[in-house]
């Protein structure tokens, strides 16, 4: 048997091994949750080892218990969880792990999120686009750069962003934008002139560049 092909195979089964153990440790600490009810999952993280990339392997087990203690895990780990749960939201195949991801991003609220957020709108399962719906509505005007930038760019062709956009600014308000925000939503409305939608959003940019636009509340009442 070829040297190289040894090494390879012992890497492998230590990757293989590794994981393994992550899981098991929680697994049990899941089992043993009702003799310890204050345990808490940075003490976890700390006993364990347990890196943000190693959880975020963990939000695609099969075990929904795992999966809920890792998303948990990440939230108490907060902003350095916050790359390694973008990278799932945008990249992972198995939908469970992109809720999850989804999920804990809504709890910590890092800005640095809303590009991914944005994009999850179009995700094909309804339930974790929602989820991003909710996030970049808390976030408010914060998001709307990136969110308007969207709908220029595809606003008329995705029916997906158009209702994530519609559910997030149903009820924003901001002196100096009311007006063009009245029109970006009866755009968005179903049933209405797709086209209108990409020069409605763009309108909103073009206002928020004005010295006006960038003088007003950051925060929506």
């Amino acid at each position: 048997m070829e040297p190289n092909f040894i090494a390879f195979k012992s890497v492998n089964y230590i990757t293989y091994i590794q994981n393994y153990i992550i899981q098991f440790n929680f697994i049990y600490s899941t089992f043993t949750e009702h003799y310890s009810y204050k345990a808490e999952p940075m003490y976890q993280q700390k006993q364990f080892g347990i890196s943000p990339q190693s959880l975020v392997k963990l939000l695609e087990s099969e075990e929904e218990k795992v999966r809920t203690r890792a998303r948990k895990s990440l939230v108490t780990i907060g902003k350095q969880a916050v790359t390694s749960l973008m990278l799932v939201l945008e990249n992972s195949k198995i939908y469970k792990a992109r809720w999850e991801a989804a999920k804990a991003l809504s709890e910590i609220c890092d800005l640095k999120a809303i590009p991914v957020l944005v994009k999850t709108l179009e995700d094909p399962e309804s339930d974790v686009a929602w989820l991003a719906a909710k996030t970049l509505e808390k976030f408010r005007k914060a998001a709307w750069p990136e969110l308007l930038h969207a709908l220029v760019k595809r606003g008329s062709e995705s029916v997906l962003l158009q209702r994530g956009a519609h559910h997030i600014l149903r009820k924003q308000k901001a002196e100096g934008f009311n007006d063009l925000l009245e029109i970006l939503r009866k755009s968005l409305e179903s049933g209405s002139v797709p086209e209108s939608i990409s020069p409605a959003a763009y309108n909103i940019l073009e206002r928020m560049k004005k010295p006006s636009g960038l003088g007003e509340a950051s925060h929506p009442k």
